[in-house]
């Protein structure tokens, strides 16, 4: 193709970038405008409307800040950031719930991070990634090796709502309950430093090797050899690491305010439109807060024709929340005399429960295909329309204590 055929597609591809880095800039307005509504005591509808938006653009600006600012660093203090700040939206509002003491809209939110992210997020990255082609193939060993710590890892934050559904002759003290809680949160921190130490040390390998590609696989009709070895991940755009800390401090601190004010309102909302909370924050909040994340690990598979990537940013986001989000909430209130138990309901443990199983099911022989994708988004959907029509569970029966 000619020069004179290229020049009007670059200036075209040029003129693109700019509106979306003006676009990208005039959405950070929606923070402010979110906050100030917040301060301002708007209806409660507006206030968590424009916040919960004001979420997609402060995620998409950490994302890239947290990455920026991991280049070239300390591989273990780069897991910890992205574990921590990686997930901002599930950490503010954990803290703010705990600061209005509503703590069961802490464990609300780990809920719909889990959820979404095994089954919403895992099938449109399965389906996008396979729609086209009969059968995808990824690493069995080292998804085997991560779903069964996922499955411990559930065991353990299980353990209050365990002793509370089965209980024994006599019910066991909410003390001891609280007690357990926090010495379950302790030990899932030691085993993330030492997942830390066996993920970065002493079996770094069989995480870092770079998987096949699905084209390639599909054009000669083997694995091919891989040449080189480097961190499994969604690719992403960089900034200056400079001006990444500047953003990453400022993200953090907008969105530690916008979810100050989306936790405030939602009883207003709730009472406003008629939809219980447990919907609102085990689906919309997750889904928006996390949507440019999401949309980089399902899009990110497909373009990159590696399907492993996206089944480890899945499971790797999910062991983040659970083995230290959601302990580090739980040593947050214990820090502030605000005792927080993720004890669920029947309903919500079953869902959890479940969700682990059918994924560690699908991803169990390294194979998948587009229709199992699509029966994991239809998992999903389906459980996001119960939370829907379920009534409001009463507090007393996801939290108890002072």
């Amino acid at each position: 193709m000619s020069p004179d055929r290229n020049s009007p597609t670059l200036y075209c591809n040029s003129i693109m970038v700019r509106v979306q880095q003006y676009l990208g800039l005039l959405s950070l307005l929606i923070p402010l405008i979110g906050i100030t509504a917040g301060a301002l005591k708007w209806n409660s509808a507006v206030i968590f409307a424009l916040n919960v938006l004001a979420l997609i653009p402060l995620g998409s600006w950490t994302n890239r800040s947290v990455d920026a600012s991991t280049v070239g660093g300390s591989r273990a203090v780069n897991e910890v950031l992205k574990s921590t700040l990686g997930n901002s939206v599930e950490l503010m509002i954990g803290i703010n719930a705990i600061a209005q003491r509503r703590p069961h809209i802490s464990q609300s939110v780990i809920l719909g991070s889990v959820l979404s992210n095994l089954l919403l997020v895992l099938g449109g990255t399965i389906f996008f990634s396979g729609y086209d082609q009969k059968r995808l193939r990824f690493d069995r060993t080292l998804t085997t090796v991560l779903s069964s710590l996922m499955m411990v890892v559930f065991i353990l934050l299980a353990l209050p709502t365990i002793m509370d559904i089965f209980p024994s002759a006599k019910a066991t003290p909410e003390d001891k309950i609280l007690l357990t809680q926090r010495i379950t949160a302790i030990i899932l921190v030691i085993l993330l430093l030492t997942f830390l130490i066996f993920r970065l040390g002493t079996h770094a390998a069989m995480f870092a090797s770079t998987p096949f590609s699905q084209r390639d696989q599909v054009h000669t009709g083997h694995q091919p050899r891989q040449s080189q070895i480097v961190e499994a991940r969604i690719p992403n755009l960089y900034i200056g690491k400079g001006l990444a800390a500047i953003i990453l401090a400022v993200t953090s601190a907008s969105t530690l305010a916008c979810t100050y004010y989306l936790v405030g309102s939602l009883r207003g909302v709730a009472s406003i439109t008629g939809m219980n909370q447990s919907f609102l924050i085990v689906t919309l909040v997750p889904l928006l807060g996390n949507s440019v994340k999401y949309r980089s690990i399902v899009l990110g598979s497909r373009s990159y024709n590696q399907i492993e990537l996206g089944i480890r940013a899945v499971i790797n986001n999910v062991l983040r929340v659970t083995m230290l989000i959601a302990p580090l909430l739980v040593l947050v209130g214990w820090a502030f005399d605000q005792p927080l138990i993720l004890r669920f309901d029947g309903f919500e443990a079953t869902t959890l429960l479940l969700s682990v199983v059918v994924m560690s099911y699908l991803i169990s022989d390294g194979r998948s295909n587009y229709f199992e994708g699509l029966m994991l988004i239809g998992t999903y959907i389906i459980i996001a329309f119960s939370f829907f029509v379920r009534p409001e569970v009463p507090l007393n029966v996801i939290y108890l204590g002072a």
